[in-house]
């Protein structure tokens, strides 16, 4: 009787384990395990985990790159930022961000990721919770870039 409980408490245990898995990111087992969505899943989840260390960080000329060039120029990270947060870049504080959700749609070629973040403002001693999502295309050559107008805006 015991062996059976001890099993069935391991059994709901793992259970419990792939549900958390499975929630974190919308690409199927089966599509992580072997095929470019996979791959390219976990690329643009590791890419948006960058930018935002960069911001983090203040490195805005670094945190503009994830855009194509041909948008590089024009983007204004710090401006961007103020949108979002309601706070100016030089009093914004990103405490911690995690990514919760990778999806990519049925192409492989433009995905989203969801991020939660909680950032202080340095000069009102406020906290805020935010959920970002940040959008992601392909190019033709199999580049991805951050569309970081919509994804901060």
């Amino acid at each position: 009787m015991r062996k059976f409980l001890l099993l069935a408490i391991l059994l709901i245990l793992l259970a419990l384990g792939l549900l958390y898995c499975s929630e974190r990111s919308a690409v199927s087992w089966s599509d992580s395990l072997h095929s470019d969505k996979g791959q390219a899943a976990r690329y643009i989840e590791t890419q948006t985990l960058n930018f935002l260390e960069d911001l983090r960080f203040k490195d805005f000329e670094k945190a503009a790159t994830y855009h194509s060039p041909s948008d590089q120029e024009k983007v204004d990270i710090p401006q961007l930022i103020e949108d979002v947060f309601y706070i100016k870049p030089e009093f914004l504080d990103i405490m911690r961000y995690e990514i919760t959700k990778v999806e990519l749609d049925s192409t492989g070629t433009r995905g989203r990721v969801t991020t939660h973040t909680v950032a202080k403002a340095l000069n009102a001693d406020e906290i805020k919770d935010l959920d970002i999502i940040f959008y992601w295309s392909q190019d033709a050559k199999g580049q991805w870039y951050m569309r970081l107008e919509s994804s901060l805006r």
